[in-house]
Parts: structure tokens; C-alpha cells; sequence
């Protein structure tokens, strides 16, 4: 790259950055120390909304509530009440892995939690994108990126899915260990943990295979040890629940369908044509000896967005890992005509939401996460 693209590149990077940033932390003023809204009657009930459902979750699992208790809205709800005050309608179906890896944090109160899950997502979000751009880059891209935004503003696992998957993916060649703990961290997002299985085993990485089963292994155990093997399927029952009852809360091609008012059978059948095309175009790439890497990677995190049925708007955080991995091969191999334009999209998409939102129910975020499929697939050779 010469130095006028590099300067200019730079430059837009700093744009973005600076403008996320700000409205990131806007977002931030409109609550108060506590985590609360300070405009009563806000839409904001708590800062992280869907986060305060997971936390309220895992410190009922944490106290020893059988899991059909823990899982019950109801529940949930009456915790929050009773522990933060907040009086408003809260659910969860987290996986009880997600519980057993965060138990370090569960006794604190939910306002240090937010605050530290918050910090820990940015900065793992910050090393992923180390691992494959220089330091200034890296750190600008942290911000200009919306990953981390997504997920702050609802509470949702987005930036945490693309920090393992980036760095599992990222160090399997070099450091099959460090992957496959990445790897096996991942499980508590169950499908992110399987795509990045089916990459390590059709690319022959045996040893990032090898090491994410056995940690993910490990994990799964512990946690089956600690809450039971019914939290597994009180967990499934409830997402299902959820999936069912209040469909238009999620950002899947499932949920859009549903809350379209299409009936439940043909929404569903439209979602597994479209997961099982996908995937098939996933392992045609991984397949290709002459497709780099990073394109078959951000192929996989556009997949990752596309399959499931329970995936909310901040769930596609996923998808800049997906966008960071095209940005690196762009940088090696050079820009195709529209690229420029996908790249613009990507990091204005959070102010694009709100444009998008008046002409459908479907977010902003699922068409790019097409459109970053197009564009990964047309990068292959």
C-alpha cells in the first residue's frame, strides 16, 4: 500500500473511531451511576438490558435454584427487582457454560458487572484485532468497528463471539494451544464453537481441533457438574419459549418471518433452506486450496449470522470479526470494485439502522451480513 492510501485509510479509520466512540459514550450519559435511565419512562430499562436477564439467570443457577425456577421469566424478573430495584419484565436462555465461565464476576452487584463485562469485551475485542493488524490499527479499529457498540446497547454476546473467533482462528496454524483454549472458550456460544470446528477440521488443523475439543470437553463437564444436566435442556425449552412467544425480539430470518405474521412452519423451513445453502457455500471455500484463509474466516462469521434462529441484533458483532478478516485481505491483495462501498457500509451501519427500520422490520445488519457473503465468495481467488 503506498503512503497517500495508507494516510487516507488512516484517516478514515480515525473518523469512524472518533465518531463510535462519541456515540458510544453519548449512549453511556443517558444513564445514571446505577445503571438506571435517568428519563423516567425511558425505553431504556437498564444499561444492558438483555445482559441483566443473563446476569439475574446465572445468580439464581449460581444459588442453587433448580433450573426450571432459574429459567422462568418470572423469576428473572423478581431477582432484578429485588437485587437492583428495576421493575420490568427481564428472560434469559443462556447456556449454563456461559454461567460456569463468568462465575468470577457473578458476586459482584449487576452495575460492576455491566461496567466489567464491558471493559473485558472491548479489550479481548482490541486483542483479537492485534493478532492480525499493526498496534495503531488495531486500536482504531477496536472503536470504528461497532462490534462493541452492539452489544453495549442491549446487553447481547456479540463482541465476545468475534474476540474467540478472530483469535481462535487467527492462531491455529502457530499456536494450536492458544487457539484451541480460544476455541473452547467459544462453547459457551455453541454454534460459533461448531463452525469453528468444521474450519480446523476441513483445513487439517488438527491441533487447534485437537485442543478446542478437549478444553470445550472440559468445560461442558464442569458445568454439567456444577448445575446439573437438566439446566442443559431447561435452557433449550426456554429458547424455544422465547422463540416462540416473542419472536419479533429477535433479528433472525426466523424471527423477521414470524413476526411478518408468516406462519411459524414456513418460517422455519426458510430458515433451515437458507443455514443449510450457506453452510454448503461455507465448505466449498474451506475446501478451495486456493481461497486465502482470511476470506474463508470472514465467509464464516457471515454464516455464523445467518444459521441460527435465536439471534439477536447484538449477535451480530459476529459479523465484524467477519469484516475484519476481509479488511486484512484487502490490505494484502488489494480492493475489488465495491468493495469500497461494503467497507463504508460496514462501519456506518449503526446510524444506517435507524434509516433501514422505516422501510422494514428486517435490520440493517442481517442484509450486510449477505452482502459480506457475496463479497467474501466473489474475493476467492
Amino acid at each position: 500500500m503506498n503512503a497517500e492510501k495508507k494516510f487516507f485509510q488512516y484517516l478514515f479509520l480515525i473518523l469512524f473511531a472518533a465518531m463510535t466512540g462519541y456515540t458510544f459514550l453519548l449512549r453511556a450519559t443517558f444513564y445514571n451511576e446505577e445503571g438506571f435511565p435517568y428519563e423516567k419512562g425511558s425505553v431504556l430499562r437498564i444499561m444492558g438490558e438483555n445482559l441483566a436477564g443473563d446476569y439475574a439467570l446465572f445468580r439464581l443457577l449460581e444459588n442453587k435454584t433448580p433450573p426450571k425456577e432459574a429459567y422462568q421469566s418470572r423469576n428473572i424478573s423478581d431477582f432484578l427487582y429485588k437485587t437492583a430495584h428495576v421493575d420490568s419484565h427481564f428472560s434469559s436462555f443462556a447456556s449454563p457454560m456461559k454461567s460456569f465461565v463468568f462465575v468470577p464476576w457473578l458476586s459482584v452487584a449487576y452495575d460492576v458487572f455491566c461496567e466489567t463485562w464491558i471493559c473485558w469485551g472491548i479489550f479481548l475485542f482490541g486483542v483479537a484485532l492485534y493478532s492480525m493488524f499493526a498496534l495503531p490499527k488495531a486500536l482504531l479499529l477496536m472503536f470504528a468497528l461497532p462490534a462493541a457498540f452492539l452489544s453495549f446497547t442491549t446487553g447481547g454476546w456479540g463482541v465476545y463471539a468475534a474476540a474467540g473467533t478472530i483469535l481462535a482462528l487467527v492462531l491455529a496454524d502457530d499456536y494450536p494451544k492458544w487457539s484451541g483454549f480460544m476455541t473452547a472458550l467459544c462453547i459457551v456460544e455453541p454454534l460459533v464453537f461448531m463452525l469453528i470446528l468444521l474450519a480446523f477440521i476441513l483445513r487439517k488443523q488438527k491441533k487447534a481441533a485437537f485442543y478446542g475439543i478437549g478444553g470445550g470437553a472440559v468445560i461442558l463437564m464442569f458445568s454439567v457438574m456444577r448445575y446439573g444436566s437438566d439446566a442443559f435442556k431447561t435452557a433449550w425449552l426456554s429458547a424455544v419459549k422465547t422463540l416462540t412467544d416473542r419472536p419479533c425480539s429477535f433479528s433472525s430470518l426466523y424471527g423477521i418471518l414470524s413476526c411478518e405474521g408468516f406462519p411459524a412452519i414456513f418460517a422455519l423451513i426458510f430458515q433451515v433452506l437458507i443455514g443449510i445453502a450457506v453452510l454448503y457455500g461455507a465448505v466449498k471455500l474451506l475446501l478451495n486450496p486456493s481461497c486465502p484463509q482470511a476470506v474463508q474466516d470472514a465467509y464464516l462469521c457471515a454464516a455464523g449470522c445467518l444459521i441460527s434462529p435465536f439471534f439477536y441484533l447484538s449477535d451480530f458483532g459476529l459479523m465484524y470479526a467477519g469484516v475484519a478478516f476481509l479488511l486484512k485481505d484487502s490490505d494484502q491483495r488489494g480492493f475489488l470494485k465495491g468493495d469500497g462501498l461494503f467497507f463504508m457500509a460496514a462501519f456506518c451501519s449503526i446510524y444506517m439502522e435507524s434509516i433501514f427500520s422505516e422501510y422494514t422490520i428486517a435490520p440493517f445488519q442481517l442484509f450486510l451480513a449477505f452482502w459480506l457473503l457475496f463479497v467474501s465468495y466473489r474475493r476467492r481467488y
